[in-house]
């Protein structure tokens, strides 16, 4: 009987430490929040918009100087919206940036705001 007892909260004991362990891995480790500027383009085939510009934030202050092209999925209505209305120019978008695994962009651009600029 004892040693049930014992086997019980060893088991408990270790599920209690070992869950919130498992529960901190679980966020994004590749995401960069900011804002970029740069160009928003319609890429036809596939129907989304892709962003055109500078790899890193605006208010990165080391950055590798190539032109991204990122993927740009909006993240609510006002954001698709926007979008549509400033395709084809200059934009602020305001977000956070993910790796991609498609081999055509350089990662995925989650907006959640959008401004001419």
């Amino acid at each position: 009987m004892k040693l049930r007892i014992l086997t019980i909260a060893a088991v408990l004991i270790f599920a209690l430490t070992a869950a919130p362990a498992t529960a901190a891995t679980s966020k994004p480790r590749n995401r960069t929040s900011g804002t970029w500027v740069g160009q928003v383009v319609r890429h036809t085939p596939e129907r989304h918009f892709d962003y055109q510009g500078s790899y890193c934030p605006t208010k990165e202050e080391v950055c590798i100087k190539i032109l991204a092209k990122f993927r740009i999925v909006p993240v609510n209505p006002r954001a698709a919206a926007a979008l549509r209305a400033v395709s084809g120019g200059s934009a602020k978008l305001i977000g956070w940036r993910t790796p991609a695994s498609d081999g055509e962009h350089n990662g995925i651009l989650y907006v959640r705001r959008v401004k001419r600029s």
